[in-house]
């Protein structure tokens, strides 16, 4: 397999819309359309402790049309860290202050058939009160701090739509894995 070329159809602010040209495994050209990120696809999710809680987020998605229950997320501003970013969006999306960050993952690919975007996992210990108020205006996204009740109560409700990555962070802080 080999890329011949690459070209943005279309650009949004957060995202570029992209035709590539290839030889497939028979040598024969093909099209691929893929979606990249303009910061490289760097993103990251924070999964936070707040008091033996998990911190919880809930979030319109335009693309589902519906509320996505997951952790907060956010992608990674120029020359941050996935630490640094990770403290960011933390305040940004739930108010909540990182006290300690106890580890980070590599840069792991999310959906490589679609996109470019990689996230880093960073794990932390949080405090403060939780709210809303650095939301941007195409955000609503809802903070929760949830014990392992709580938490397996909503990931046994077939009516909840979750981020794949943050269900399994879920399952780990039910089975007690994390930290």
């Amino acid at each position: 397999m080999e890329i011949i070329s690459k070209e943005i159809i279309n650009s949004s602010k957060y995202l570029n819309f992209i035709r590539t040209l290839f030889k497939n495994q028979r040598n024969e050209t093909d099209y691929w359309f893929s979606v990249e990120r303009p910061n490289s696809g760097k993103t990251v999710i924070v999964a936070a402790l707040h008091h033996n809680k998990l911190v919880v987020t809930r979030e319109f998605r335009v693309a589902i049309g519906d509320y996505e229950w997951g952790i907060p997320a956010g992608l990674v501003d120029d020359n941050e860290s996935p630490e640094q970013t990770a403290i960011r969006e933390l305040k940004e999306e739930t108010d909540l202050i990182v006290d300690q960050i106890i580890g980070c993952t590599p840069y792991l690919y999310n959906s490589a058939g679609l996109t470019n975007e990689v996230v880093s996992i960073v794990y932390c210990r949080a405090s403060g009160i939780q709210g809303q108020s650095g939301n941007e205006k195409d955000e609503e996204i809802q903070c929760y701090l949830m014990d392992k009740a709580e938490v397996l109560k909503l990931i046994q409700d077939p009516s909840k739509k979750f981020s794949a990555k943050a269900y399994l962070i879920f399952e780990r802080f039910v089975k007690g894995d994390l930290w």
